[in-house]
This record gives structure tokens, sequence and C-alpha cells, in this order.
């Protein structure tokens, strides 16, 4: 397994926004080489110690590693049918770092095979001001080996540069995991926050308490991660039924605050519906089987 220490290798970004201009900044602070390219040539001003270059082309001609960092993978495929692009890319590693469904990667990697351009795929789990950090998660997917070639650099970006296989929708299916817990932990977070300010408690103290309430998430992650991989939610730490009849009162407890119920009423009609499949004294671990099965029509 390669070293993952610095050594200084010839490096390009295109699309300077603000996760751009995070990945090129953590790269010069890694001691890489950055040419940077981008449309509108303002926000290039603020790059300090990167060579900035004219041409999508000129950026990519002398790199070892592009980085794509625009809106999408059309937004991507626009730049590289660039003229020069494609050709100062072909043999050399691409690190495209868009948004994407899982058809639009296997048609992006077809893209990249047909042009001789090494690609590899990566979804960012992290808002701009996290890259570089040790627990920043990036999730790529693409050739093994190319990964492995690469992974020192990808280090500068992401303490946990997490590969996920060679399927090319990997990291997609990887960010969209993450997804469901940064929407849920995030929006659950803001309720509370809402509940807080409507029932008119201390919103400093409420916030100072959320450490606290994601150690005990993190240590109900564990258990869940043992029943699910063994298939048996009978080692009940918190029964599902439990766990709803506290749905439930939360549900009343915000209607009673004059808030809307939307996101309790949400929680309330999940865990009801995995009640009905039979998993109610079950721990509610148990809901993972009942997200797996699709919903029978009303």
């Amino acid at each position: 397994m390669p070293s993952s220490k610095t050594i200084g290798r010839p490096v390009a970004v295109l699309g300077i926004g603000s996760m751009g201009t995070a990945i090129a900044r953590a790269l010069v602070e890694a001691g890489h080489h950055v040419t940077v390219w981008n449309r509108s040539k303002e926000r290039l001003a603020a790059l300090a110690g990167c060579r900035v270059a004219g041409t999508a082309a000129e950026a990519c001609r002398d790199a070892e590693i592009t980085f794509t960092c625009f809106s999408n993978l059309a937004a991507t495929h626009d730049v590289l049918k660039q003229p020069g692009v494609v050709e100062a890319l072909r043999g050399k590693a691409l690190v495209a770092m868009s948004t994407a469904t899982p058809d639009q990667v296997h048609d992006f990697q077809r893209f990249a095979q047909a042009s001789g351009i090494d690609y590899l795929d990566a979804k960012i789990a992290v808002t701009p001001a996290q890259i570089g950090g040790p627990t920043a998660v990036i999730f790529f997917a693409g050739p093994h080996a190319l990964f492995w070639r690469v992974e020192p650099v990808l280090r500068a970006l992401a303490g946990r540069a997490t590969f996920m296989g060679e399927r090319i929708d990997g990291a997609v299916q990887g960010d969209f995991a993450f997804l469901s817990v940064y929407f849920a932990g995030t929006i659950g977070i803001l309720h509370g926050a809402a509940f807080s300010k409507n029932s008119g408690l201390d919103i400093d103290q409420f916030f100072s308490l959320i450490p606290c309430f994601l150690d005990e998430i993190n240590a109900r992650s564990q258990s869940f991660r043992k029943m699910i991989v063994a298939g048996d939610y009978t080692d009940v730490q918190s029964a599902l039924k439990t766990d709803l009849a506290g749905a439930l009162l939360l549900a009343n407890a915000t209607a009673h605050t004059g808030m809307q119920k939307l996101f309790p009423d949400a929680l309330v009609e999940l865990m009801q519906d995995a009640v009905a499949q039979g998993h109610g004294d079950l721990d509610s671990a148990a809901m993972v089987e009942a997200f797996g099965k699709s919903r029978a029509p009303a």
C-alpha cells in the first residue's frame, strides 16, 4: 500500500467555486504544485500559491491528476469538450467531484474510457470548511489501482478518503447513504432548536448539549451495526413500539407549541409502517428491514 506522505505532485483544479477553492487551498497547503482554471477569472484572485491557467487544456497539460469541481457531470463534460482538454488528460488521472446519479456516472465512465482518461469518481460528504480535515469524508469509486496511485494526494483533501469499490457508482451510492444521515440529522437539530425557541427554552443551552445527544446516537449506531450484520434484532435496547410511543408524544408536544407537525408526523408514519410489518417488539434497528421493502400502494 502506498504511503500517504506528501510528494509535491503537479495537480490541476478546474472549477473554482466554494468547493474548488477549498480543494485548491488544501492541495497547496499539502505541498502540491497546483494549477487552477475557472470560467470566471475574478474567483481566482484570492488563490495564493496557485498557477492560473488561461484555458482548461493548459491547466491539465502538465498535471498528473486533474480535479473537476463543477455543479454536475454535464457541466464537467462541457468543459472537457473544450479544445485540447481530452488530449491533455489522455493517460492521466481525472477525479470528477460532481453530484450525479448512478446512470450519469456510468455514462461518464464510458466517455472517459473511450477518451483514454483514467477516471475516478468522487462524492464529497463535507462542506468546504471541512476539506482537508482529519474526519472529512470523500467517497471514491473506480479502478482500485488508480485509487492507490493517487491516494497520497487524496489524503490532503480528506482524512477519511474512502474507497467504495471498482463499480463506478459506488461513490454515488455511498453519498446517498451519507445524505440520509445528514438530512435527518440536520433537520432533527433544527426542529429541536425550533421546539426550544417556541417553548421559551435557552437556545444556547440546547446547542451546548448537542455533542451529548450525538454521543448517544453514536452509541446506538454501534448496536444497530451489530444487529443488522447479524440479522437479529431481539437484543432489544429500545423496542420499536416504545420509540413509536415517544414519537407520538413528540408530535403532540410539537402541535401544542403551535409548530407545524410535518417532521414528527413523518417519524410516526415511518414507525407505524414498520410496526405494521411485525417489528414492533424488536429493537428499532429492525426498521432497516422495513426500509428495505417497497411500500405497497394505498
